[in-house]
């Protein structure tokens, strides 16, 4: 199977752009890990793109995935290995992207073939995906033990030593389950492409519900600010105050009726205003019973 060389840009941006955000996210608590999560997720998008050729959604699984891999890895960090150095934190979380880059080096040809049979239906994939999960209890089983053991309880560097050996089990079942896990993420990208196949059909009946959505929107913020222009007293509770309210918090309100979310920070006071609000919400609700069935129709033809 040849490999489209021109989607290497895309996916080092698109891995970029994910776990950019997760560096930022993790800047202040955890900046060696964060740095090294997008390093190791570039580095590791680029050598997967030539050697597992597949899917063109496999970049955005596979940064996703490392992506979770790290919020995890944060959290234990926090939560059991609290005086860990920097440098048993970066190593550990590195240690299982190298079994996993090694072991799909070693067992290149078998994923290969693997991607190169014939395409699968959605119900094959989706068996195939059960049948490779099998490397995931021993990474559970590592996760129960760093709450069951008194970690909290040893020295730093016993729980340096303590993190690494728990991460090295991991990083020896990425190595001896590559395969699988390869296999996993390139059956999972399938599905998410045919997902994304599904949405582009919808495109359509999707744009013209957000035409009607920020239409009713637009009609009901203006007609929220045009009462409170007019009237002499103030028929909407900001924050706890009585007051006249703008253009933009008008077209707050309204969203926020539409979406009948209700945050509470900007309600409705007067009588009028509250008739008002209701209609909104009938609209709104009759919007969204013709807009969905108009969309399921589209997509079943």
């Amino acid at each position: 199977m040849r490999t489209d060389h021109r989607h290497l840009v895309a996916t080092i941006a698109f891995t970029s752009m994910l776990l950019g955000l997760i560096v930022l996210a993790l800047g202040d608590t955890n900046p060696g890990v964060a740095t090294v999560a997008l390093i190791a997720a570039c580095v590791l998008a680029t050598m997967f793109h030539f050697l597992l050729p597949g899917s063109d959604f496999f970049s955005a699984v596979f940064a996703n995935s490392i992506g979770i891999y790290a919020c995890v890895y944060v959290f234990f960090l926090s939560q059991n290995f609290r005086q860990v150095g920097v440098v048993a934190q970066e190593l550990g979380f590195a240690l299982p992207l190298a079994g996993f880059l090694i072991g799909s080096i070693w067992r290149r040809r078998e994923i290969i073939a693997a991607v190169g049979r014939d395409e699968k239906s959605e119900r094959s994939v989706v068996r195939d995906i059960w049948s490779r999960i099998v490397w995931i209890p021993p990474l559970i089983g590592v996760g129960v033990a760093s709450f069951v053991l008194p970690l909290a309880e040893l020295s730093p560097a016993d729980q340096d030593e303590a993190l690494l050996g728990g991460m090295t089990i991991i990083a020896l079942t990425a190595l001896l389950a590559a395969g699988d896990i390869a296999a996993f993420l390139l059956d999972t990208a399938l599905l998410f492409g045919d997902f994304f196949g599904n949405i582009a059909r919808l495109t359509k009946p999707a744009f013209a519900f957000f035409t009607c959505y920020s239409l009713l929107a637009i009609i009901f913020g203006c007609l929220y600010t045009i009462l409170d222009r007019f009237s002499a007293i103030s028929n909407f509770i900001v924050s706890g105050v009585a007051r006249k309210i703008s253009l933009a918090e008008g077209l707050y309100l309204s969203v926020v009726t539409l979406s009948t979310v209700g945050y509470g920070d900007l309600s409705a006071a007067s009588p009028l205003a509250r008739s008002l609000v209701a209609v909104e919400i009938f609209a709104g609700v009759m919007l969204l019973l013709f807009g969905v069935q108009a969309i399921l129709t589209t997509g079943r033809k």
